[in-house]
């Protein structure tokens, strides 16, 4: 009897299922993983929008800033502007009178010589003293014409005053809504969040780092004191008031177009040339009028000039004093212009900058220990997420459970697949000037040329960023220095 021998069976099942749930766990690793990297990107790139979104809102804010500085020198110069046509009035009243005594001079050295029989010179005085009297009516009309409008010129600066005051005003209020835009409470910036990575969260403490370094390069705003300067990094200190209304004063100077009534000859002209300029080509600014009224002969005039300036938060103005003489006939006069500045109140002296605070946001200027960017701001991303919580509120498939986790047969090991931490994600951005064509001007708030660009960190600054953002194990493995992280700093 033959026995036939069945061969064996279900040798590679156990095989089989301990590479089909290698596979399976593979699978769902390799989904954990490909989701946390894309999770990573995810609120990596929320942080580089988030700290290019503030340096954005800076620069939009100091270009404002620029725009509206210019407009409190453009109301200072028009200050000055109402004061200097004020003092050349005042010049011109002056004039007439110099005019009117220099003929009463005239008529005097006529008349002496009538005694001598020569009848001419005695109808010459006479026509001389008409000239004076004519010279006396238009002195006193054009003074009487100047003091019925001291009260226009008041209002006048005045309103430019409180115009100052209201731009510096609207500045502060412009600058706490930037503030408010870049700090952690920004309905904005979370918004933008909520599009790009919808489980992430922004740092608070980086949020309110970036309003710390924004008071840190403004001087004159509602919150100076909130600067906190970094370790690695050279902040200005804040000006005074005084200091702050000096350097309005000198732009608005600079802006001022050049006014005066001749540097030192003012007039030198004959019946036939009056209205002109001298040879030497300095202009003439004296009333026309005074040879109209003495009709023949010359007058010379050697004088200084009227000024109108800003110093010492105020504007002041004057007529400048001169000399010369009236030939006219057979008599010289003596002509004499004095100085002195137009009758004035405090409203019409003007007061571009109010004496507490100034009258204009300025940037604080960082050059000591070595800066080269100025104190130029930086701002900051920082933007945590559990990379367990993914788009969707109920855990993902390959998670299995809670733990995600799957411990083996004998329960002496186990394999966790999915990371439990959190992920964090940092980045830089710089809020910078740049003169077009030209990188030699520095910082400042006059002129609207503020950018905004991501930037590279130095390592004393990753760390202290990552720290702030919660990443201590990052922070660590940064470590310290000055040096770039990746590319160059400056």
């Amino acid at each position: 009897m033959t026995r036939t021998l069945t061969p064996p069976r279900g040798q590679v099942l156990p095989l089989a299922c301990v590479v089909l749930l290698t596979c399976a766990v593979m699978m769902m690793a390799s989904f954990s993983v490909a989701n946390a990297v894309h999770e990573r990107t995810r609120i990596q790139a929320a942080a580089d929008a988030h700290a290019f979104s503030v340096a954005t809102l800076q620069a939009r804010g100091f270009n404002t800033m620029a725009f509206m500085n210019r407009a409190i020198a453009g109301a200072i110069v028009a200050e000055m502007g109402i004061h200097a046509w004020r003092s050349l009035a005042r010049h011109n009243v002056n004039m007439y009178q110099a005019g009117m005594i220099a003929f009463f001079v005239v008529a005097a050295m006529e008349f002496a010589q009538c005694p001598k029989f020569k009848l001419q010179h005695c109808v010459h005085g006479f026509q001389a003293l008409k000239i004076a009297f004519k010279y006396m009516k238009e002195y006193k009309n054009k003074k009487s014409e100047l003091e019925g409008k001291d009260q226009q010129w008041k209002d006048a600066v005045k309103a430019y005053s409180e115009l100052i005051k209201k731009i510096n005003g609207d500045q502060k209020k412009i600058l706490d809504k930037v503030k408010g835009e870049i700090g952690s409470t920004s309905i904005t910036l979370n918004q933008m969040l909520n599009q790009t990575a919808p489980k992430a969260s922004l740092s608070m403490a980086v949020a309110d780092y970036n309003v710390k370094g924004f008071a840190c390069a403004l001087e004159g705003s509602n919150f100076d004191d909130k600067c906190e300067a970094p370790s690695w990094k050279s902040v200005g200190s804040v000006s005074s008031a005084s200091d702050r209304t000096k350097v309005m004063e000198s732009a608005a100077m600079a802006a001022r177009t050049k006014w005066e009534s001749g540097t030192f000859f003012e007039r030198s002209a004959s019946d036939t040339g009056y209205r002109g300029n001298i040879p030497i080509g300095i202009p003439v600014y004296n009333p026309s009028k005074m040879m109209d009224i003495q009709g023949e002969g010359t007058y010379m005039f050697v004088g200084l000039s009227n000024k109108a300036s800003v110093s010492n938060n105020k504007i002041s103005s004057s007529s400048g004093m001169g000399f010369g003489m009236v030939q006219w006939k057979h008599g010289v006069g003596p002509l004499i212009v004095m100085s002195g500045s137009p009758p004035s109140s405090s409203e019409y002296e003007g007061v571009p900058c109010d004496g507490s605070g100034g009258c204009f946001i300025n940037f604080r200027l960082a050059t000591q220990g070595g800066e080269t960017d100025y104190g130029q701001p930086a701002t900051y991303g920082g933007v945590t997420q559990d990379l367990r919580k993914m788009r969707q509120r109920d855990e993902q498939p390959w998670e299995i459970n809670g733990t995600g986790e799957v411990k083996m047969p004998n329960g002496e090991g186990k394999f966790k697949y999915v990371p439990e931490g959190q992920g964090y994600g940092v980045a830089k951005a710089k809020t910078y000037f740049h003169q077009l064509d030209s990188w030699a001007a520095p910082p400042n708030l006059f002129d609207p040329f503020w950018r905004a660009k991501l930037h590279p960190f130095v390592r004393d600054e990753l760390k202290e960023i990552l720290q702030k953002v919660g990443d201590s194990n990052g922070s660590q493995i940064i470590g310290a220095g000055q040096t770039a992280v990746e590319g160059v700093v400056n």
